[in-house]
Formats: structure tokens, C-alpha cells, sequence
């Protein structure tokens, strides 16, 4: 997972195989399976261009894609 500087509540972003997979600060891990690389790439391209992202994630992911809570032990 890439750590992820600058936001107030993202922590970490990873992608493989069309999972994604988001860490929240506080510790929260959240899978979307079948997500398309090239989301994942245009989120990271925002990202470094100075887009939130949050405001990626809650505008273009969170109502579109459902999350399944990670449990500790996985």
C-alpha cells in the first residue's frame, strides 16, 4: 500500500489485481473488489496533482463502488 501524505483522513491506498484497498486513519481497511486500474491510476495522477483524496474518494469511489470492512485477523 502507498502511505498518503497530506490527508486528513486517508492513510493508505493499494491496488492489485482490480482489488483496491483503503486504510483510514484511525485504522479502518476497506476492500472494493473489481476496481479498474485505470480509476486507481487517475486517482493517484489527482493526487499528485494536488486533488484531495478524499474528495476523489467520496465523489468518484464511495457511491459507486461498495467497500467491505477488513476484519484484523485477514
Amino acid at each position: 500500500m502507498k502511505e498518503i501524505t497530506g490527508s486528513s483522513n486517508i492513510e493508505a491506498i493499494g491496488h492489485k489485481d482490480g482489488m483496491l484497498s483503503v486504510r483510514f486513519k484511525g485504522g479502518a481497511e476497506y476492500t472494493y473488489e473489481n476496481f479498474p486500474q485505470a480509476l486507481h491510476e487517475k486517482w493517484m495522477k489527482a493526487h499528485e496533482n494536488g486533488e484531495s483524496v478524499g474528495s476523489f474518494f467520496h465523489h468518484h469511489i464511495k457511491p459507486h463502488y461498495e467497500g467491505k470492512k477488513r476484519e484484523a485477523s485477514e
